[in-house]
């Protein structure tokens, strides 16, 4: 895809970094129905990256249609959207957050998996369920999600249960700036 080559400087010649025009193709894409695009809007707006505001209605937005074509990415996107909610836009919930995350791991996503390993240890959407838990890291592990691998040794050696916690969506957009980092 055209807009990636603009997204992020490369050393191919002639063709130099270019945010807005990266944003216009990725849009023009994206208005056509490519998923892909909605995947890379909605971190553009999650993250205020290719020159987008912080825009949580928009974020939300791209990857919802994302996500009804079963790109992955988006479906754990919004799991994070919902595990944190956004005032005024959506409302938090530990069953969507859950449901979406699940989605994204059942077709495969390492990153999903780990992450309902982390729901399934700590009981977000579901009651907490060890065994439940590791099966997910275990999948993840599989496909050599370093996290993942990480947790199992960590609950092989009887390390302590993971605590429930919620990181805010400001902290969030600190820590990461600008990066498309999928929750």
């Amino acid at each position: 895809m055209q807009a990636l080559l603009y997204e992020a400087p490369h050393s191919i010649e002639g063709i130099s970094q270019d945010n807005a025009h990266a944003k216009q193709l990725f849009l023009e894409a994206a208005n056509l129905g490519y998923k892909f695009s909605q995947f890379r809007l909605g971190c553009a707006f999650e993250y205020g990256s290719l020159g987008c505001p912080i825009d949580p209605r928009q974020s939300i937005a791209w990857y919802s249609k994302a996500a009804v074509q079963d790109e992955h990415q988006s479906e754990l996107a919004l799991s994070g959207w919902y595990l944190t909610g956004s005032e005024g836009v959506l409302q938090q919930s530990d069953t969507e957050a859950y449901l979406w995350a699940r989605k994204a791991a059942q077709a495969g996503l390492a990153k999903a998996e780990y992450a309902m390993g982390y729901f399934n240890e700590v009981g977000i959407g579901a009651p907490a369920n060890i065994e439940d838990a590791k099966r997910w890291y275990w999948r993840s592990a599989s496909q050599n999600f370093p996290k993942a691998r990480e947790r199992l040794e960590d609950l092989r050696r009887g390390g302590a249960k993971m605590q429930k916690t919620r990181m805010s969506r400001s902290k969030m957009n600190k820590q990461t700036e600008g990066e498309c980092v999928v929750m």
